[in-house]
């Protein structure tokens, strides 16, 4: 691509898609399909069924492009698709969220211990799916409130209540988590 060349935006790509054009499809793969895989993967716990999610995904999108009426980003509209994928996904085959696809976050960009992430990953296991979901699109997907709310088909204010909530549930589980992590060292 020479410099002066425009990188193609979604709704160009959207646009190329709805015309069978495959340079459309490419755009939007490779610009979305990493970040649908980390997502599915962190939902899913399983490589291979997050592959297969996004998989899907990216199927079902495309078959009902006709739907995207542009009032969310492609990227919300992308995320939503594949956020009932894995859902679908995930009620046919349980994973657990592994430790190692927590991110590693901690105070003052300092990585938390191996064992802090075990806690944090503990404490999202117990909490209920929906909990555990609206948590990690909030602080590992950084979606807004709003952007969680078009996923889940709920509405900003339940997502703001849900989320009160899950921070309600993990603050309580928290410390019973972390001592039970310190007694296993």
């Amino acid at each position: 691509m020479r410099a002066s060349e425009q990188v193609m935006d979604d709704r160009e790509a959207i646009d190329l898609c709805r015309r069978g054009r495959p340079e459309g499809f490419r755009v939007l793969f490779d610009r979305y399909a990493p970040f649908l895989l980390t997502l599915a993967t962190r939902m899913l716990g399983d490589r291979h069924l997050a592959e297969d999610a996004v998989q899907e995904a990216f199927a079902a999108a495309f078959a009902g492009l006709d739907g995207f009426r542009g009032e969310a980003r492609v990227k919300t509209w992308l995320y939503t698709i594949l956020y009932r994928a894995a859902l679908r996904l995930r009620d046919r085959r349980r994973h657990e969220l592994p430790a190692a696809e927590l991110p590693a976050v901690g105070v003052a960009g300092h990585a938390p211990a191996v064992e802090d992430r075990l806690a944090v990953r503990e404490v999202l296991d117990r909490l209920p799916d929906r909990d555990r979901e609206v948590l990690v699109m909030a602080y590992w997907d950084d979606l807004t409130c709003q952007e969680i709310a078009e996923v889940m088909g709920l509405t900003a204010n339940h997502v703001k209540v849900l989320l009160f909530r899950a921070r309600e549930r993990f603050a309580r589980s928290w410390p019973a988590a972390a001592l039970e992590a310190g007694a296993e060292r």
